[in-house]
């Protein structure tokens, strides 16, 4: 039997960061949508445990039993009704033993312990809410925090290179808000506490996976991306390294999110804000614009295929082919890796880029012979 004394902590399940598929010619891109499926909230009943601090750190353990003889009568049957319950951050299975009996979905404290002691899975466990049948036996309920989807309903995960757009989406998917309330917030975005610098909402909703809490308004869970773009940013300090730069934090955020739908290596980020700096920079006429198609394909909202000429002319403020400079505003919102390769440049004097389609490699190119090459080994790899 395991020791009563060992009260171990939840793990917290990494992001789940959908790859970033990309290609381009300074760029053409490939992307997808992101769509929301799992079923609106239900929100029935929340019963919160006592707050426990700190957080939770790598994979931890649902371990202990309740000692002093205490009863671990169990119920019999499979339950019935439903309730929604939270799991702290650093629960122990006692806690959550506690937090179960109260919203009577297991019997006793005990039973749980009991439950989850014999079980190795119970070490998987992870904070948020769950939905579970109330008056059910140890085992089903254990069985139900055991199981993705149960605590899937209640979260939701930002990828790197999302844009706002695909997140309103599925956040309405996910929790049965209208769109109307969540383009309320983005006219109004004052409870948000975006950055000073900010020029929108575009870029500051930070890649992570959220809890999304059961009834809390649009504005409350929206605030929950934007404070985690300040926690992840703080470090990295952008308004300084902005100055040093000789650009605004604005542009950096622009630049970063640039480069998300860009490029999806990493280690490529960094010579991919190079070129952009270094054609901003341009005083010979010869880059008078970034000539950057995912700007354009933002500003369309399509993702997927060659765009047609049309398009590629089409009057807008995205359209780096036309316009010169940046764009208005962020195109996607940025992870780290991709703030930091805006806010650390490579060093080079790349002034092209083409990411191959079936090599998933980036070439870079100074002059124009150079960039014809690469856009000859682009189109034998199918590019158009």
């Amino acid at each position: 039997m395991i020791d009563d004394d060992l009260d171990e902590l939840l793990g917290e399940a990494p992001p789940d960061g959908a790859g970033r598929g990309r290609t381009g010619r300074t760029g053409r891109r490939g992307g997808r949508r992101h769509r929301g499926t799992v079923p609106k909230l239900i929100v029935i009943l929340v019963v919160v445990a006592g707050i426990l601090g700190g957080g939770i750190y790598g994979a931890g353990k649902v371990i202990g039993r309740i000692a002093g003889g205490e009863s671990a009568a169990d119920y019999a049957g499979p339950g019935d009704g439903s309730v929604i319950i939270q799991i702290q951050a650093g629960s122990t299975a006692r806690d959550i033993a506690r937090v179960l009996a109260s919203a009577d979905v297991v019997r006793t404290p005990a039973a749980f312990v009991d439950a989850a002691a014999s079980d190795e899975r119970s070490r998987s466990i992870q904070p948020g809410f769950y939905k579970l049948r109330q008056r059910e036996r140890a085992v089903d309920a254990l069985a139900t925090l055991l199981d993705a989807r149960s605590h899937a309903l209640f979260r939701l995960t930002i990828s790197e290179g999302m844009t706002a757009r695909q997140v309103f989406t599925t956040l309405a998917d996910r929790t049965g808000q209208p769109m109307s309330a969540i383009e309320d917030v983005v006219k109004h975005p004052a409870p948000l506490q975006l950055p000073s610098y900010a020029t929108g909402i575009e870029g500051y909703l930070f890649p992570f996976t959220y809890d999304l809490q059961p009834g809390a308004s649009v504005a409350t869970t929206m605030k929950m991306f934007v404070d985690r773009f300040r926690s992840e940013t703080a470090s990295l300090n952008i308004e300084a390294g902005s100055a040093a730069l000789g650009r605004s934090p604005q542009d950096v955020v622009t630049i970063a999110s640039i480069i998300e739908r860009e490029v999806k290596n990493p280690d490529e980020g960094p010579k991919v804000a190079r070129v952009i700096y270094n054609r901003l920079a341009d005083t010979s006429g010869a880059f008078r614009r970034l000539d950057l198609d995912s700007t354009t394909r933002y500003a369309l909202n399509e993702y997927e295929g060659p765009l047609t000429q049309s398009q590629l002319n089409a009057n807008n403020p995205y359209n780096t082919r036309k316009v010169a400079g940046l764009p208005p505003g962020a195109i996607s919102n940025p992870g780290r890796w991709a703030l930091e390769s805006a806010l650390h440049p490579a060093a080079g004097s790349w002034m092209y880029f083409v990411s191959l389609p079936k090599s998933n490699v980036t070439i870079f190119a100074t002059t124009e012979r150079e960039w014809q090459d690469a856009l000859a080994r682009y189109k034998s790899e199918g590019g158009s």
